[in-house]
């Protein structure tokens, strides 16, 4: 009996560092596609990197930092790889049901406007870009919202059913807006910040209007 439970372990013991192997090697070829991608932006079995992203985030990120890379490339790609599996899916989505969500902090520093129910609306006082975006973009059928945080974006969509989201944000909350699209069963694509911060961050608007400009184009 002993000697049966010895050999349990030892076979517990071989998968488990047949497993640690494989995950290793797996993590290894994830990262150096992720590098690659990031320095030709052409993406090589996109879902096998995404799998290294998703589940074998920590270890992918621990390799970029000891190769003396930023691990922030990880999230980058990631999110590069969401949206180009995505962007079909919410192109074939009609403009209608789509929502756009700025975050607050790309407002101007002394801007005017004051906290609804739905968000900061808009005074259209001219310190901004966000009051030209928005007349723009719902002239295309989509609804703009200007959010401070996750807990309203999860409000609107339950309120407004959409079918598929533009987010604009930093890297970490646009990471954390396509992962809950993805559980919502909504299309979500984003955009992310030139610059972050918690106030005056900046977008490059030409992307933005290249966008959502695609839209008039199609018609």
């Amino acid at each position: 009996m002993q000697l049966e439970i010895s050999s349990i372990f030892a076979i517990i013991g071989e998968i488990v560092v047949y497993t640690i192997i494989f995950l290793l090697i797996a993590a290894i070829i994830g990262s150096l596609l992720i590098g690659y991608s990031f320095k030709t932006e052409k993406f090589v079995f996109p879902y096998f990197m995404l799998f290294s992203i998703t589940v074998l985030e920590t270890l992918v990120k621990a390799l970029f930092r000891l190769g003396g890379m930023n691990d922030s490339i990880v999230d980058k790609v990631g999110i590069d790889i969401k949206n180009k599996i995505s962007i079909t899916k919410f192109r074939n989505t009609h403009v209608n049901n789509r929502l756009i969500f700025f975050p607050q902090c790309l407002r101007a520093v002394d801007c005017p406007s004051k906290l609804s129910p739905e968000g900061m609306k808009c005074l259209d006082c001219g310190r901004c870009e966000i009051a030209t975006a928005q007349k723009t973009a719902e002239s295309l059928g989509y609804q703009v919202f200007i959010v401070p945080g996750s807990s309203f974006i999860r409000r609107l969509v339950r309120k407004h059913k959409p079918e598929a989201i533009l987010g604009v944000g930093c890297m970490t909350e646009i990471k954390a807006g396509l992962e809950m699209c993805e559980k919502m069963k909504l299309f979500g694509v984003g955009l992310v910040l030139d610059k972050a911060g918690c106030v005056s961050t900046v977008l490059n608007w030409d992307d933005f209007y290249e966008f959502i400009e695609l839209d008039r184009t199609a018609d």
